[in-house]
C-alpha cells in the first residue's frame, strides 16, 4: 500500500454525447458545421483527479471495493498505525536512556577530575588545583547553559512552525492598530 494514490479522468468523449451547451455563433462561426459538435464536445469534457495521502483513502473511495479488500486495507492501516506507535515509543524510550547515560557519565567525569585536582592541591600545587576545580565546574557549567539554549531555540523553532503566521501586509495593518 502507498502513502499517496491517485486515480482519474472520467468517461472519455466519445462515450457520451455532446453536451447542449449554449455556445455563442460568433464563436463558432468560422468552424465548418460538420466539425462544431465535436469541438463543443472537446471544449466542455471535464477532467477530475483525486488525490490523498495516508493509509486509509476516503470514505466514498473505501466503499467502492468490496467487503474482504475493505477489510483487508483497514487491518493494513491499524497495523500501519500500531507499527508507528511501538517505533516512537522505543525512539522516545532510546532518547532517555541516551540522555541519562551521558549525565551520569559528565557526573563522573567530572567527580574523577575535580578528585584530581584535590590530589594536585594536597601535593603544594594550589593554584594549579584551583584552576583545574575551576576549570572542571566551568565546562560542566557551559555544557548544561549550552544545553538549555539549544533546548529553547528548538522549541521555538517547533512554536514557530505550529503558529500560525499573517501575510505582511495583515500583520503591518494590526501592528498600526495597536
Amino acid at each position: 500500500m502507498t502513502d499517496a494514490q491517485s486515480s482519474g479522468a472520467g468517461p472519455s468523449s466519445h462515450d457520451k454525447p455532446a453536451p447542449s451547451l449554449p455556445v455563442p455563433l460568433e464563436l463558432i462561426q468560422d468552424v465548418p458545421e460538420e466539425k462544431r459538435e465535436e469541438l463543443v464536445r472537446y471544449i466542455s469534457e471535464i477532467s477530475y483527479i483525486k488525490h490523498f495521502s495516508g493509509p486509509l483513502p476516503p470514505a466514498s473511495e473505501l466503499a467502492q471495493y468490496n467487503q474482504d479488500v475493505q477489510r483487508i486495507i483497514v487491518n493494513e492501516a491499524v497495523q500501519h498505525r500500531r507499527h508507528r506507535a511501538t517505533l516512537e515509543d522505543r525512539g522516545q524510550k532510546l532518547f532517555f536512556i541516551r540522555d541519562i547515560l551521558a549525565l551520569l557519565c559528565a557526573f563522573t567525569l567530572a567527580l574523577v577530575l575535580i578528585g584530581g585536582c584535590i590530589v594536585i592541591i594536597l601535593s603544594g600545587y594550589s593554584v594549579v588545583g584551583l584552576l583545574g576545580i575551576g576549570g572542571t565546574v566551568s565546562l560542566i557549567a557551559g555544557a548544561f547553559l549550552y544545553r538549555d539554549h539549544n533546548n529553547r531555540k528548538e522549541r521555538k523553532a517547533r512554536e514557530a512552525l505550529e503558529k500560525p503566521t499573517l501575510p505582511p501586509e495583515l500583520d503591518d495593518r494590526d501592528k498600526a492598530q495597536a
